[in-house]
């Protein structure tokens, strides 16, 4: 099983997370938990999941 990897759009080729197994999406927060129980909560919103390549893009506010 592989895990989806956080990238904020500018940052470019290095993902800011890791090993994501949930993400709630809440009043323009975005939550993430990782496979380890680790949670994070970043500003902004979900541009796009790609789900062959497991990445998610955060576009921060």
């Amino acid at each position: 099983m592989c895990m989806a990897k956080l990238y904020e759009v500018k940052e470019g080729d290095k993902p800011i997370l890791e090993d994501i197994a949930r993400l709630t999406i809440t009043d323009g927060q975005v939550e993430v938990q990782t496979l380890f129980g680790e949670k994070k909560v970043f500003q902004g919103k979900v541009r796009q999941i790609d789900f062959l390549k497991s990445q998610i893009q955060l576009e921060k506010d």
